[in-house]
C-alpha cells in the first residue's frame, strides 16, 4: 500500500512522493523551501571511545556458531540449509532436534518445506488435513543412503508420520505414528 501526500504545487507533489518512497516523513521536508531540498531526520549514535569498539562488554555481541546450540548452530555452520519458503520458527522444537540429529549423523540437510498455506499445500499435492498447515511437519533432503536415514528416524519417538517420496524428500511430523 502506498500513500501519496497531496500539495498545491506539482513540483512539491513530486518531491513529497519521492520523500515518502525514500522513507522520509513529510515533516522531513524543509517548510517553504522551493528548491526541493530534502532534509532527512537527525539520527544519533553513541559510539564507544578509546578503541573499545571491539569490546563485546561495551558494544554487545551477536551469537556465533560457538554460542548457539543444536539446530541454530547447524544452520549457522551451513550443515542445515533452509529454503526461504520454509520457516522454522513455528516448527516444534522436537522436530528441529530430529533434523539437527540427522544432520550431525548423516551430513548436510536441506529443509524444503515446513509451514504451508492451504493454497500452497494444495499445489504441492498435500493431504487435506496435512500437518504442514499447522507447522507440525518438515520435509527435507539428505545426501546419505535413504535406508539408513529412514531406520534412524523410525527409532525416534518424536517422529509420528514418516515417508520418503520418489524425489528423495523425507517427510516427518509429530502426529500419530504412521507411514504411507
Amino acid at each position: 500500500m502506498s500513500t501519496v501526500y497531496r500539495v498545491r504545487h506539482a513540483s512539491r507533489m513530486t518531491l513529497m512522493t519521492g520523500a515518502f518512497l525514500l522513507g522520509l516523513s513529510p515533516a522531513a521536508l524543509k517548510a517553504g523551501d522551493e528548491d526541493g531540498e530534502i532534509i532527512p531526520p537527525a539520527q544519533y549514535a553513541s559510539l564507544p571511545s578509546d578503541n573499545r569498539a571491539d569490546d563485546p562488554g561495551v558494544t554487545g555481541s551477536l551469537p556465533n556458531a560457538k554460542t548457539l546450540s543444536g539446530f541454530a548452530s547447524l544452520v549457522s555452520q551451513g550443515a542445515i540449509t533452509l529454503r526461504a519458503s520454509a520457516p522454522t520458527n513455528c516448527t516444534p522444537g522436537d522436530l528441529r532436534d530430529v533434523v539437527a540429529s540427522v544432520a550431525e549423523k548423516f551430513g548436510p540437510v536441506s529443509v524444503e518445506s515446513t509451514h504451508r498455506t492451504s493454497g500452497r499445500n494444495w499445489r504441492a499435492g498435500g493431504a487435506r488435513h496435512s500437518l504442514h498447515l499447522s507447522c507440525r511437519a518438515v520435509d527435507f533432503r539428505v545426501r546419505a543412503r535413504a535406508r539408513g536415514v529412514m531406520a534412524y528416524l523410525r527409532a525416534h519417538p518424536q517422529v509420528g508420520g514418516l515417508k520418503i517420496y520418489r524425489s528423495g524428500i523425507i517427510h516427518i511430523d509429530n502426529g500419530e505414528r504412521r507411514s504411507w
